[in-house]
């Protein structure tokens, strides 16, 4: 029942179908929650959401299991989405490690597959296997395909790792996407890491204190999301580099798209890497000395390994990145103004970056008192693409 409703909630337009949709929704993002506060934010009667929530109750959609503070009489019932019966499935696709989620419809994880890939493997070989552990998941869980409402699938670091040109991006997608379709007939999703890493730390954490919430990592590339009041509506795969691109120094370095003093010139990981090559070369004390024969062989785990022992070099460069990553983040509040800021991604939890990071905000917004930014760092986890993959899933089905 629950997956023939939510396919009337994506395909109808009938009206009350609409408004049943809407309140599904604002429970999903405010519950557990009141019947009034629904009708509030619906701007329904109160009777007319009443009617509604028996509805949907009916239907197990929601439950009503949760009471609120007394005020002094009954308890309040509170209204919740029901996860119970609810699946999706949720996949980061790499050439490292993919990962694939069962999960409810709160984003809990119910069962997982780690999959270690071999490096430059065609992406219809890895769909391929991919949809055979996918239904292995689900057998494990006594599930089917059918009983399923969608997978989300993460696909950007693919299309990169294959030096797709951003021209080629959406006959590439289409192509995939009618391939993975034929494998597996349900409702399918693709879409880029960094909206489904935003998603689900948005859901998991802050969509009941954040109406403006942006989300940013710094890796290998540089990017970003927002969601404004509890709506999102993510970009094209083929723009989510698009913050890395954000002017720094107008007579800067020399970007890979064209222009001068793009951020990602500063920040990156590839920047870092490039900066602490410019010092060894100038013969600047290192650990790295004692790391490597030659120049040749430093890479981003050899950096990470002299950042463990702090090494002053490496972290001379990975303070730069982040005073440089902190000016971007702090142009970018000021013209959107979002009251919570999460940023992610490989640096983030090295060494001091994310205090650094945070530290170059205030000191830029220190004139703007009145913008009241909170900085958070992301949660450490390495699903968290893939829960929002599985996220997307539900998302698609409610959108307007």
């Amino acid at each position: 029942m629950l997956l023939t409703l939510l396919n009337e909630f994506r395909t109808s337009k009938n009206s009350k179908t609409r408004k049943l949709k809407m309140l599904f929704r604002l429970i999903l993002n405010h519950g557990p929650v009141r019947a009034e506060a629904l009708a509030s934010l619906a701007s329904m009667k109160p009777a007319t959401c009443a009617r509604l929530l028996d509805e949907l109750s009916k239907s197990q959609l929601i439950s009503t299991s949760e009471l609120g503070e007394s005020t002094g009489g009954r308890k309040p019932i509170l209204y919740s989405i029901n996860s119970d019966d609810g699946y999706v499935v949720g996949i980061e696709m790499s050439d490292l490690y993919s990962t694939i989620l069962l999960l409810n419809l709160k984003l809990d994880i119910l069962g997982m597959i780690k999959i270690k890939n071999e490096h430059f493997e065609a992406a219809e070989d890895m769909l391929d296997y991919l949809s055979i552990k996918v239904k292995q998941l689900l057998s494990d869980h006594q599930l089917t395909i059918e009983k399923i409402l969608g997978i989300g699938i993460a696909i950007d670091h693919i299309l990169e790792r294959d030096k797709i040109a951003l021209s080629d991006y959406n006959s590439r997608i289409t192509d995939l996407f009618n391939y993975i379709n034929n494998k597996i007939p349900c409702f399918i999703t693709l879409g880029s890491g960094i909206t489904f890493a935003a998603l689900a730390e948005y859901r998991l954490r802050y969509n009941s204190e954040s109406q403006r919430f942006l989300f940013t990592t710094c890796d290998t590339d540089i990017r970003s999301c927002t969601i404004i009041n509890n709506t999102f509506a993510p970009a094209p795969i083929s723009t989510a580099q698009a913050f890395g691109h954000t002017t720094i120094d107008i007579n800067g370095q020399r970007c890979e798209c064209g222009s001068f003093g793009c951020l990602k010139q500063y920040s990156s990981l590839s920047a870092i890497k490039s900066r602490v090559i410019q010092q060894f070369r100038l013969g600047k004390s290192s650990i790295i000395n004692e790391l490597v024969k030659s120049e040749s062989e430093i890479n981003y785990h050899i950096i990470f390994q002299a950042l463990a022992a702090d090494d002053k070099l490496c972290l001379e460069a990975l303070e730069q990145a982040a005073y440089y990553y902190g000016i971007a983040i702090a142009n970018t509040i000021l013209t959107l103004q979002p009251d919570v800021v999460v940023c992610g991604g490989t640096l983030t939890p090295k060494n001091h970056f994310f205090e650094m990071t945070k530290r170059s905000i205030e000191e830029k917004m220190s004139t703007f008192p009145n913008i009241k930014t909170q900085i958070f760092a992301a949660n450490d986890s390495y699903e968290i693409v893939a829960q929002g993959a599985g996220g997307m899933v539900l998302e698609k089905y409610l959108a307007d």
